[in-house]
């Protein structure tokens, strides 16, 4: 073989490794259902030539959605929905065409175009065996979004969609309450212009006055409501507060956000569990959201207990300018406007800390999430 000869030869086995290195891309999708089905299937010969390459087609692409159905959201599980119709809650699978035109899955909360499949019964978890399908997911008036898993092929998973306030879910001991990560979410319920209400639980554990970290914290927050849902305390104030609205809850596992939503829910019946003994930590009960209609109107989503929420998108500088309880009326009064807080000449932050018009926590945890974006 002379050496024309050897370089053809390596370039068709380049290709085939290519040709290769796509397919097993594919499989990677197929597997964690990012896919629908295998997009394609391809061929080598025993010499190597070209591969010829068969696409799959979409058994459910031709629903037009003149023959849909609007919906509601209420529970995703990995590969089907269940949605709400005018008459009836039906299972509906969803398309990879779906969740790559949103950008992500569908959240609950969402409302959604859903066409009939077939005329069968469901006979499985594979496309084509159930009879609703997704068509569309309609665009949102508002989501709380978190980062996704670090092998994601998302990078941001939405929590809830179209939503009218944040409710989140903290206790008063047992876990500790957790300044920071009340923070992160007050900043993420502020960047889609949501309102915060602050429902802190287990206040027939409390020994004396409220700590003054959860007090500095309660003033900057939309609506605060202490409750205890072993004797009643708050619940009625609560309960008024959600009162025809959509509510997102959430917070740390072991707060007791379950208890709560059984407590409000009559028939939710959702498993609720105690704080590790261990160290301080809550158990994850809820393990999926779900939608739950509250009785006389309005309806909760809850979702699982999580340790943290990230602010992927968002810079130092802009964190500065709206870091929660650092500014009145939000006008930013530093003599910088790339002023970060730390250590600049005329900033007004530092000033107020000094004076003790800001609190040492609350400029604590600034400066751990401002750490956390280096």
């Amino acid at each position: 073989m002379d050496m024309l000869e050897d370089d053809e030869f390596r370039e068709i086995r380049t290709t085939r490794r290519a040709h290769r290195s796509r397919r097993i891309d594919a499989m990677r999708e197929w597997d964690s259902g990012i896919v629908d089905e295998r997009p394609t299937k391809e061929r080598f010969s025993r010499e190597f030539k070209k591969a010829k390459i068969k696409r799959i087609k979409d058994p459910v692409e031709n629903i037009g959605e003149e023959n849909c159905v609007e919906g509601l959201v209420v529970e995703v599980h990995r590969r089907t929905c269940e949605v709400r119709l005018p008459d009836e809650t039906v299972t509906a699978m969803y398309r990879a065409t779906t969740s790559k035109a949103l950008g992500e899955f569908p959240a609950v909360g969402d409302r959604v175009l859903v066409g009939l499949v077939n005329d069968g019964d469901d006979s499985g978890d594979g496309v084509g065996s159930q009879k609703y399908c997704i068509v569309r997911v309609l665009p949102r008036k508002s989501e709380l979004k978190r980062p996704g898993p670090r092998d994601s092929f998302y990078k941001q998973q939405t929590l809830a969609a179209n939503i009218d306030q944040v409710v989140i879910v903290a206790s008063v001991v047992q876990p500790e309450f957790n300044y920071g990560f009340m923070d992160r979410f007050l900043l993420a319920a502020n960047l889609n212009n949501l309102p915060f209400v602050l429902v802190l639980t287990k206040m027939d554990l409390l020994e004396g006055e409220l700590p003054e970290s959860i007090r500095d914290f309660a003033s900057i927050v939309d609506k605060f409501i202490p409750i205890s849902v072993k004797n009643g305390e708050g619940l009625e104030t609560l309960k008024a507060e959600l009162q025809g609205k959509s509510s997102v809850f959430s917070g740390q596992s072991g707060v007791g956000k379950s208890t709560l939503v059984n407590a409000l829910v009559p028939d939710a019946g959702l498993e609720t569990g105690a704080v590790r003994e261990k160290d301080g930590k809550g158990r994850h009960t809820t393990i999926s959201s779900s939608l739950f209609d509250l009785p006389g109107g309005g309806y909760v989503i809850d979702t699982p207990g999580i340790r943290s929420i990230g602010l992927m998108d968002m810079d130092a500088e802009s964190l500065a300018k709206i870091f929660p309880g650092f500014f009145e009326s939000d006008l930013f009064t530093c003599k910088f406007s790339n002023c970060l807080h730390v250590k600049e000449v005329g900033c007004s932050v530092l000033e107020k800390l000094r004076d003790g018009r800001l609190s040492k926590a609350r400029y604590e945890s600034y400066r751990r999430i401002l750490g956390s974006k280096d």
